[in-house]
């Protein structure tokens, strides 16, 4: 495997693995006591290769978490994909973080990543760009899809950062009601945040199970590792507002929230003309870009909640 691409700012370091679903590999605060790690270091499990599964962070195009029963009917058509993970029935966040990406331009503190002539089965056919800027106290991670194909075709998109729970982790964000799910990720019913489910305030990501995707997100979402007195605020822009909060079913010491245009199931009315909130429509040559900033604050007092 190659060397990471690497950036830096100020006391921030990026690495990025192209070949490896244009995936974050290390995303890192190198001060005070020693390196912090911001998101979850690239970490293959004994004996597997190393995957965008194991990363910081990778991209989610040309859609973002799972289409019912991995098909939809639009525009007088029905199109169907496959599974795209070994024991799952589902497509899950389509093909992008699966395939090598390339290094279009590579800066002191900015990286470019293209993925040209993509493809999901023969359902769809997208390039994509991502471009990761550090400055001493901000990532910012744009992210772009192209619809190349012939046709008008359903589109959305997402990032899926892993952050640490050491040090004491904490979560906070303000978001509307959530989706319910059954056991593969199909949307149920739209649930009331509870005492468990509502993080307005400081709240510890929880250590069972959990993918629920929030609605009406306000853009800002913030973890606090009060032990080390850092925290890191995301912010997504307006297209971006909708936010899963997933917890690995595994026991590992990560949780994500995961910015992206769209619930889960998103696609499931477009046969009957109803084109659901965070699914773009893009006709060919079209695009969608979408930008979330990475705000590291480090002047705040230990333990602070």
């Amino acid at each position: 495997m190659s060397a990471p691409v690497r950036i830096a700012a100020g006391d921030l370091s990026l690495d990025l693995r192209p070949e490896l679903g244009g995936s974050v590999s290390s995303f890192r605060l190198d001060s005070g006591p020693g390196p912090f790690d911001l998101m979850r270091p690239l970490a293959a499990p004994e004996g597997a290769a190393p995957h965008a599964l194991h990363s910081g962070m990778f991209p989610m195009v040309p859609f973002a978490n799972s289409i019912r029963d991995n098909a939809f009917r639009f525009d007088g058509a029905r199109y169907s994909i496959s599974p795209n993970m070994p024991d799952t029935r589902l497509n899950y966040h389509g093909s992008g973080w699966q395939l090598p990406w390339r290094v279009a331009r590579h800066d002191a503190s900015r990286v470019d990543l293209v993925l040209e002539d993509a493809t999901v089965d023969d359902v769809y056919l997208f390039a994509a760009r991502q471009t990761f800027a550090l400055t001493p106290h901000t990532l910012t991670v744009e992210l772009a899809v192209e619809n190349r194909s012939e046709r008008t075709m359903p589109f959305s998109c997402g990032l899926h950062p892993w952050f640490p729970r050491h040090r004491g982790a904490m979560v906070r964000f303000s978001a509307g009601w959530y989706w319910a799910e059954d056991a593969e990720g199909h949307a149920t019913t739209l649930t009331a945040p509870e005492d468990d489910t509502d993080f307005g305030d400081w709240n510890a990501p929880p250590t069972i199970y959990q993918n629920k995707c929030f609605t009406d997100w306000n853009g800002v979402a913030e973890v606090l590792w009060p032990d080390a007195g850092i925290l890191l605020r995301m912010r997504g822009d307006p297209l971006m507002n909708h936010l899963m909060f997933h917890v690995p079913p595994n026991g590992a010491p990560v949780f994500c929230l995961e910015p992206q245009t769209n619930a889960p199931c998103a696609f499931d009315d477009l046969e009957r003309g109803v084109v659901n909130k965070g699914v773009h429509l893009l006709a060919p040559g079209q695009d969608l870009s979408v930008s979330c900033r990475f705000e590291v604050r480090t002047d705040l007092p230990l333990n602070q909640t």
